[in-house]
């Protein structure tokens, strides 16, 4: 993986040169307030987001509050191998022209991001431990994908503010609330808007409806707790499935097989026993 993360503390007034070289660079604020070319000042809910060829001084200006900081870069080329068919990651931070941007974010976000931020900075020490390369993949695509959100929402709180749905606080509070039971009542209390506005705008948005968008989130993390080992059982109650009928046809409709044999797919020692199929006698 072609990635960086290091780790800066500033114990006294100091400056320290910053390059992105042909990456892209991201960086983060994890205590105090940092100057950058004395031009933009960035504390804890702001994020700086940098394109390749960028060289700049990163200051601090206070004995009383150390800074430190996460510089993250991420080469073009893993951006790409990161990209889908729906989302291009260099396009969307190519939108904003300047070189440099500053975004305001919010909090539980940002402290998401950070977080991933600095399990990235050890995952090339655990190269030898088991799926660390799948850990670090999902990692850097989580990553991406959560700082991306924060731009979108930073352009959308003007929006916001004005009455308007953002589909993306849509997404997050369903990501939020995977496992538990969400049903279109609380969706529409939850934003202010009628059902029937929220649904034609998700479905705009994605092309699918907020239930077919559930289950098949849903599904994906039932998918991957598979793939961990767990056994089917745990499996479908893990992943927010009311019931075990509903997740076995959801998931063969899916993924054209059931559930038992995904589980054997992938762990074919096991017997009948291990992967404990409710549907099994």
């Amino acid at each position: 993986m072609n990635y960086s993360v290091q780790t800066l503390n500033f114990d006294n007034p100091s400056q320290k040169r910053i390059a992105t070289g042909e990456s892209y660079g991201i960086l983060l604020v994890i205590s105090g307030v940092s100057y950058i070319e004395r031009r933009w000042k960035i504390g804890t809910d702001d994020l700086l987001i940098c394109k390749p060829k960028q060289v700049m001084m990163l200051e601090n200006t206070s004995d009383r509050f150390p800074l430190s900081v996460l510089w993250v870069r991420i080469s073009t080329n893993l951006m790409e191998a990161c990209s889908t068919e729906k989302t291009k990651i260099i396009e969307s931070f190519s939108v904003n022209p300047e070189p440099v941007a500053r975004v305001r974010g919010q909090s539980e976000i940002l402290m998401l991001i950070k977080s991933l931020a600095s399990q990235m900075a050890t995952l090339p020490s655990e190269a030898d431990r088991y799926a660390s390369d799948l850990l670090e993949e999902s990692s850097i695509k989580m990553f991406l994908a959560l700082v991306l959100r924060v731009c979108i929402l930073s352009d959308l709180h003007q929006v916001q503010r004005s009455g308007h749905l953002a589909i993306d606080e849509v997404f997050r509070y369903i990501h939020d609330h995977l496992t538990e039971e969400l049903t279109l009542e609380q969706l529409e209390q939850q934003f202010f808007v009628s059902r029937h506005h929220l649904i034609r705008q998700f479905k705009r948005r994605c092309g699918m409806t907020i239930h077919q968008y559930i289950v098949k989130t849903r599904l994906d993390l039932c998918r991957t707790y598979i793939e961990q080992g767990y056994s089917i059982t745990e499996v479908y109650r893990m992943g927010g499935f009311g019931g075990y009928n509903h997740f076995f046809r959801a998931f063969k409709q899916e993924y054209g097989m059931t559930p038992k044999e995904y589980y054997r797919s992938i762990y074919p020692q096991m017997n009948d026993k291990d992967t404990a199929d409710p549907s099994s006698p």
